[in-house]
């Protein structure tokens, strides 16, 4: 019987899941799915505990126009058990961080604010990525280009980890 090899996995975390961290999903799997295929986990949910709600039309909207199809992503609500599994739990604000170091304190080491990943404490800004919910097609468009310059900034890093924790499996 063959061993189940572990997958490297990367929860993104923001409030509904409606927006920013579908959109990061949908991103970061574009960056990665192609190299890593099944040896990756990439999935995303929200503080708030909403289930089954699709990303808004504008979140759609913009993704498709960066060539990421999110119209069959549903909410989802952080659970213990993807805590647990995540090797790297990526949040969009302080507000989420400090949520789920409270809620799950042995998950705080894997815990990081998207802006702050693979920078220097010295370097690190806490610059949340700001909720587009309610807001025009425009701001999606600033929101979704934020998330994507930050994710272009951090694959590199991100590979590194995923290479290492495939070569000790």
């Amino acid at each position: 019987m063959k061993k189940k090899e572990k997958k490297f996995v990367i929860l993104l975390v923001c409030s509904g899941n409606a927006c920013r961290s579908p959109m990061a999903e949908g991103l970061l799997k574009k960056k990665l799915y192609l190299l890593y295929r099944d040896k990756i986990k990439i999935h995303s949910a929200g503080t708030l505990g909403i289930s089954g709600s699709p990303a808004t039309p504008f979140a759609i909207a913009v993704a498709k126009e960066k060539g990421v199809d999110i119209l069959a992503h549903r909410s989802k609500g952080v659970t213990a058990a993807m805590m647990r599994e995540a090797d790297i739990i990526l949040v969009m604000t302080g507000i989420h961080k400090n949520y789920l170091d409270q809620l799950f304190p042995d998950c705080q080491s894997r815990i990081v604010l998207l802006t702050n990943f693979a920078l220097p404490e010295s370097e690190q800004k806490n610059m949340p990525i700001t909720d587009p919910i309610g807001e025009s097609l425009t701001f999606y468009r600033q929101v979704i280009n934020h998330i994507n310059r930050e994710l272009e900034r951090i694959v590199p890093d991100l590979k590194k980890q995923i290479d290492n924790k495939l070569l000790c499996s």
